[in-house]
């Protein structure tokens, strides 16, 4: 991946979690604002994805934690960051495995 794709898309991230911070601030229970919610969180899981695919999932969360969101830094976050790494080194081992 160059350089300016990893720019685009961590540009991509940022715009998809400003606007989800933004549905969450002005959510009043409208049907709009649920509406406007739930078009934000189908936008994040798909820049989420997006970025889990294109980076995998260890540098995906270091690409979102570098853009320093809210909760990047919340016990959590530190938790999940650390079953995601976790996973990413089990992979390759299970990717052998075939489930029913």
């Amino acid at each position: 991946m160059t350089m300016s794709e990893r720019e685009a898309l961590a540009e991509e991230l940022r715009r998809v979690e400003v606007a989800l911070q933004r549905a969450y601030a002005t959510m009043d229970g409208s049907a709009e604002s649920r509406t406007r919610m739930a078009r934000a969180k189908a936008e994040y899981r798909t820049a989420e994805a997006a970025a889990l695919h294109a980076l995998g999932a260890e540098d995906a969360l270091r690409l979102v934690e570098a853009n320093d969101s809210a909760c990047a830094h919340a016990p959590e976050q530190e938790a999940l960051r650390e079953r995601v790494v976790r996973d990413a080194r089990e992979l390759p081992r299970r990717s052998g495995e075939h489930h029913a």
